[in-house]
């Protein structure tokens, strides 16, 4: 069994433990009955505002992980179903697999970058196409390896 998130949970978790910091470090500003109420308020109320939205942002990408078990693959919501976007976790199992395919859809390099559409079709004709950009390459690599073995 293995687990992936994106590679922006880390980058999420950094920012809102430096943001809760300020929070704390305005909090203690004020308990301390420091002088400057401008310092005071703005590290309070800018860490509590930071500290709440890195959160949010954290706890919606922690919520994109992809798991792959011997017998079945995890994916996370926004996987396309025959032309149709579903916005809940898609789970496949392993025997169902007949094929994996990677299309490259090149991007115009400003603002979308080149990614790549991974198709599985499966016994009962369905496609299921998903895309790994927000795991990086490296483990993009290794999870379509990984699905590729198994089938």
């Amino acid at each position: 069994m293995k687990k992936y998130t994106s590679c922006a949970t880390k980058w999420l978790l950094y920012l809102t433990l430096i943001s809760a910091l300020m929070l704390l470090l305005g909090i203690t500003l004020i308990v301390a009955d420091c002088p400057n109420i401008e310092l005071q308020i703005g590290l309070t109320m800018s860490g509590g505002f930071l500290f709440v939205l890195f959160l949010c942002c954290l706890l919606a990408e922690k919520s994109r992980w992809l798991k792959i078990d011997p017998d079945q693959i995890i994916l996370p919501r926004g996987a396309d179903h025959n032309g149709k976007q579903i916005f809940k976790r898609t789970v496949i199992r392993i025997v169902n697999i007949v094929s994996v395919e990677s299309n490259l859809h090149k991007g115009d390099g400003l603002i979308s970058k080149d990614t790549y559409f991974h198709t599985i079709r499966l016994k009962d004709g369905t496609k299921v196409t998903f895309t790994l950009y927000a795991y990086g390459k490296n483990a993009e690599k290794e999870i379509i390896e990984t699905i590729k073995n198994t089938v």
